[in-house]
């Protein structure tokens, strides 16, 4: 069993020493291929952010130029499934209250925003 085990351990030393020459030039390709993982992980996440940027922006010219009838003037989020939209329609401004089960029509405007503006801060002074 002493026999086996030093002879195996005596050609797996012979083995390692014979590779030893090239074993330096194995590094060398090992850390350059680890700097070009590197470079092109940090591109990508350069790349990521620019592309979602990019995306929004195209979204949000698409929204501009779009000739629909119907307007989105302002949204806000009340919540996870919850919305406040004020929309446009037929020189009409009409706030509407949005979940994922219902749209309901909470108040209707003229064009001009002044009467959402008075509103509101008739609203909040009958609060105080």
């Amino acid at each position: 069993m002493l026999q086996l085990f030093l002879l195996i351990s005596g050609s797996i030393i012979s083995l390692h020493s014979a590779a030893s020459p090239y074993e330096g030039g194995l590094q060398m390709a090992d850390a350059s291929s680890i700097w070009r993982l590197f470079f092109a992980l940090a591109f990508l996440i350069v790349l990521i952010p620019l592309v979602i940027f990019g995306l929004k922006r195209l979204q949000g010219l698409q929204h501009k130029f779009s000739k629909s009838e119907i307007q989105v003037i302002a949204s806000q989020s009340i919540g996870t499934k919850e919305r406040l939209l004020l929309i446009e329609v037929q020189g009409k401004r009409l706030l509407i209250g949005a979940t994922s089960n219902s749209i309901t029509c909470l108040r209707e405007f003229d064009n001009r925003g002044d009467q959402f503006a008075e509103l509101m801060s008739e609203q909040l002074s009958d609060d105080k």
